[in-house]
């Protein structure tokens, strides 16, 4: 905690400037307990002008910066610090923690090292923490156990150390140590609600594999060894998961699951050689698994093995021919691998693997593009896209290749117009559709595919990709809904079809319809991850946990990749509302190996696709592409290089979030009641839903996230049991946002469909959310309380109720973070987030540092026993 106090603990008497200095101080401090951040760093600054010697001030102006995101201003603060008073422990703990955000590691302990002789001796062990809870963040678990060690031979009973030991066993799989020593952490902070959360977590997952232990001493069959094996990989114990995957391959040596199972714990137990041979059995089953062939190329990248590497990249993209990531990263070892290599791959392919020639094309055209054979690229790209312009695939591909070549736009046109003169065909008249749409004129790419669909009414091509244009140029979802259903009537026997119309019904809050769609897909091609992928959608929007998780699971085991983009950010989040925590992490670092070029490539195109402003702050995002060429050897090299490229954007919600803070936010379990943190925003362990019935037949809904998978779920039966109320209270207050798609279907669920909810800006302009589902599920009247750290998402509901007209919003200005962020997991289970939007008020001004103003302060008696006080 931040004491106030004179530079360095100086005795002399304070200056009449300094007096009012300390009264600022209190100010800001009560404003930030509020939630009122821009009050208080105003109060601090304020305090800073008139006392700039104060490092207390620096101090919490620095904090406060800190923890909204804004690492550059804190950084500035803490240097300021540490010149003006070397000994105090906050400045280089807080500076550390700027430089662990950005992946940064060695840095961070580069500056806490010096700085242990600098502080009291009293403190040092404030320092050492620090630096072991970056290593144990690296993965030097070592060398984190020895400095936790070192602290606790200072400071017996550390509570801090022991926490960090306690993840340290759980890292390695040491269950038994990991809830002992949780259970000391706690003796010290019995009220730590997190920690006795994990803590039963631990004891939960311990249990059941102590009962499978039991299970398997009576009945040893192959599918208890399975799931003993599975379950122990879940631990982190890599030896025991790999004892009882080859129990399982004793009893049914062709079950191809335990034996992915064996080669992924044979791996993670360091053992390569066995692992890369149990990979190889595994595609002798299956030639398509993705995990086996992604860990393959891991494999001979761990060994060094330039020429393994690239047969290993061969095989993958041979045998999974719409798998755009690895693409993308067979691409990035060619270019790294250097000139030769490329041309070999340009004319070394075999007939295009499993994908016909399309794909071949396809990624030909990509990798010609990047030899600079731009005339052949141009040829492949536009067979490719006479084949079959609305294929997915092929349209991300012809994106990437002229955001890089924007010259190629041109060339593709001559070729997509008729040479004789005549008419053009509906079929060209689609493809020239989609060279209009992308050289920026979306209005008159629509009016293409209306004359193309005119001319042939019967092409599934023509109706799908008006629908396209329909939903994405025109923003109207109905006749969007409308030629889909044409589209598949013409072509029954198209997955691709279905999985569309299915995505449409999803958007338009129309759950059970989009599931019917998808399962229809399903019918088509069982193995169809995105249809897999929407049906896991689809369950979870009713509640249906456990058949999403099903659905995800094997959408990932199609796809571990995941280029629908959907199952391996929603997987992690579905086990956690199933209340299991730890294989909801487990299953955010995914099966597939962190190889560092691939994360890079990843990160850029997604946020190159993604970002909001296509001029990317003035910069060359080209050039970011080939920045760290050749440069990146281990993952923390490719992290640091994404978090770095994605801060140049200036966009402090543009950033790389790593797994440990995703977890903490996404997968916590939530336990009783509500708290909150130092700035006012409740803690993600506080309880989603609060329900509960106020006098005057009011009811009363505290919703204290919207990060929580089950959320919707939960105020939907709310809502059902206070339909007759006299009024309802929505407390958003402390709210720090979450999911969009939450708080949309929340908004649907008070409203009603067919509304205009607000406006946000994106690339594309200006597009009106309309709200959905299938009706209000009450019409009382309905009050929404906000308070200065209703943000995100929440003040996206809260504009939804203020927009329609459905209730009044009452209470403090809200936090005013009206930038929507998309996200992409990628493997190792850091995720990219991307600000693709901005969020407009009712008064269609931009919500971002302004807030939603409530007509109406807070009514003391509407106030909930739980809600943040100053």
């Amino acid at each position: 905690m931040l004491l106030l106090g004179t530079a360095g603990g100086s005795a002399s008497p304070q200056s009449a400037g300094a007096a009012s200095a300390t009264d600022l101080i209190r100010r800001g401090n009560a404003a930030r307990g509020q939630g009122q951040i821009e009050a208080a760093l105003a109060a601090y600054r304020e305090a800073r002008r008139l006392a700039p010697e104060r490092v207390e001030v620096r101090l919490l102006l620095a904090d406060t910066l800190r923890r909204i995101g804004r690492l550059d201003q804190a950084e500035v603060e803490y240097a300021a610090a540490m010149s003006l008073d070397p000994r105090r422990v906050e400045a280089y703990t807080g500076a550390a923690m700027i430089r662990r955000a950005r992946f940064d590691y060695e840095g961070a302990v580069a500056l806490l090292e010096p700085a242990i002789d600098r502080v009291p001796a009293g403190r040092r062990p404030d320092l050492i923490l620090t630096i072991a809870e970056t290593r144990r963040r690296q993965g030097r678990l070592e060398e984190a156990e020895r400095l936790l060690r070192e602290v606790l031979r200072a400071r017996p009973g550390d509570p801090p150390a022991l926490a960090g030991l306690a993840q340290v066993a759980e890292a390695r799989g040491d269950l038994d140590g990991a809830v002992g020593l949780w259970s000391g952490y706690l003796e010290a902070r019995p009220d730590d609600q997190p920690a006795l959360l994990r803590r039963q977590e631990l004891k939960e997952l311990k249990a059941s594999i102590a009962a499978l232990r039991e299970t398997a001493r009576a009945r040893p069959q192959g599918a208890v060894f399975s799931e003993l094996g599975r379950l122990l990989a879940v631990a982190g114990d890599a030896a025991g998961a790999a004892q009882d995957w080859k129990r399982a391959l004793a009893a049914d040596p062709d079950d191809a699951d335990a034996r992915r199972g064996l080669a992924l714990a044979l791996r993670d137990r360091g053992d390569r050689r066995a692992a890369a041979s149990q990979f190889r059995r595994l595609l002798r089953q299956r030639p398509q698994d993705g995990v086996a062939l992604y860990n393959l190329v891991g494999l001979a990248r761990s060994a060094g093995d330039a020429e393994a590497e690239e047969e290993a990249w061969w095989a993958l993209i041979e045998a999974r021919p719409d798998d755009l990531f690895g693409v993308r990263a067979f691409l990035a070892f060619l270019e790294t691998s250097g000139a030769p290599a490329l041309r070999r791959s340009i004319g070394g392919e075999g007939a295009g693997g499993h994908g016909g020639p399309t794909a071949l094309l396809r990624r030909r055209a990509l990798f010609e593009a990047a030899a600079g054979r731009l005339d052949e690229a141009a040829d492949d790209l536009h067979q490719a896209l006479r084949h079959d312009p609305t294929d997915p695939w092929t349209q991300e591909i012809a994106t990437e290749i002229l955001a890089l070549h924007p010259s190629l736009l041109k060339q593709l046109g001559a070729r997509a117009s008729p040479e004789d003169g005549r008419p053009p065909t509906a079929d060209e008249l689609v493809l020239l559709a989609r060279l209009t749409w992308w050289s920026g004129q979306g209005g008159d790419a629509l009016l293409l595919l209306r004359r193309a669909v005119a001319i042939d009414p019967r092409s599934e091509q023509a109706c799908s990709a008006l629908a396209e244009a329909y939903q994405a140029v025109g923003h109207n979802d109905a006749l969007a809904l409308a030629e889909l259903e044409r589209a598949v009537d013409l072509a029954p026997a198209s997955a691709t079809v279905r999985v569309d119309l299915a995505l449409a019904h999803l958007r338009a809050g129309r759950g059970p319809e989009a599931e019917a769609a998808a399962r229809k897909a399903l019918a088509l091609d069982g193995s169809s991850a995105p249809a897999l992928s929407v049906v896991g959608a689809a369950l979870m929007e009713r509640g249906d946990a456990e058949g999403a998780a099903a659905a995800y699971a094997a959408a990932l085991r199609s796809d571990p990749a995941d280029n629908f983009g959907l199952a391996r950010t929603q997987y992690p989040l579905v086990l956690a509302a199933l209340g299991r925590q730890v294989e909801a992490r487990h299953a955010l670092r995914g099966e597939i190996p962190p190889i560092p070029e691939a994360l890079y490539r990843e990160a850029w195109s997604f946020a190159r696709d993604a970002f909001r402003d296509k001029s990317y702050g003035g910069q060359d995002w080209a050039a970011w592409k080939d920045r760290y060429r050749g440069r990146l050897e281990t993952p923390a090299d490719a992290y640091r290089a994404i978090a770095g490229m994605l801060a140049a954007l200036g966009d402090p919600y543009t950033r790389l979030r790593d797994a440990e803070e995703t977890a903490a936010v996404y997968l916590a379990r939530r336990g009783e009641g509500v708290t909150v943190d130092a700035l006012g925003r409740n803690r993600s362990q506080s309880q989603s839903v609060v329900v509960k019935d106020l006098d005057g037949g009011l009811g009363y809904i505290r919703l204290s996230n919207l990060s929580d998978p089950r959320v919707v779920e939960e105020v939907r039966r709310a809502l059902l049991a206070m339909r007759e109320k006299e009024g309802l209270i929505l407390d958003l207050r402390g709210n720090p946002g979450g999911f969009a798609r939450s708080a949309d279907a929340i908004g649907d669920l008070l409203v009603g469909p067919g509304r205009e909810a607000g406006v946000d800006v994106g690339p594309d302009g200006a597009i009106t959310r309309i709200t959905g589902g299938d009706g209000a599920l009450t019409g009382s009247p309905l009050t929404v309380l906000v308070d200065g750290q209703t943000a995100s998402a929440a003040e996206r509901l809260a504009r939804t109720i203020e927009a329609t007209g459905r209730g009044a919003i009452v209470g403090e200005r809200t936090r005013g973070k009206g930038l929507a962020q998309v996200s992409r997991v990628l493997p190792g289970g850091a995720t990219v987030l991307v600000s693709a939007a901005e969020m407009l008020g009712p008064d269609g001004r931009p919500l971002q540092g302004r807030g939603l103003q409530p007509g109406t302060p807070a009514a003391p008696d509407h106030s909930d026993p739980a809600s943040p006080q100053p």
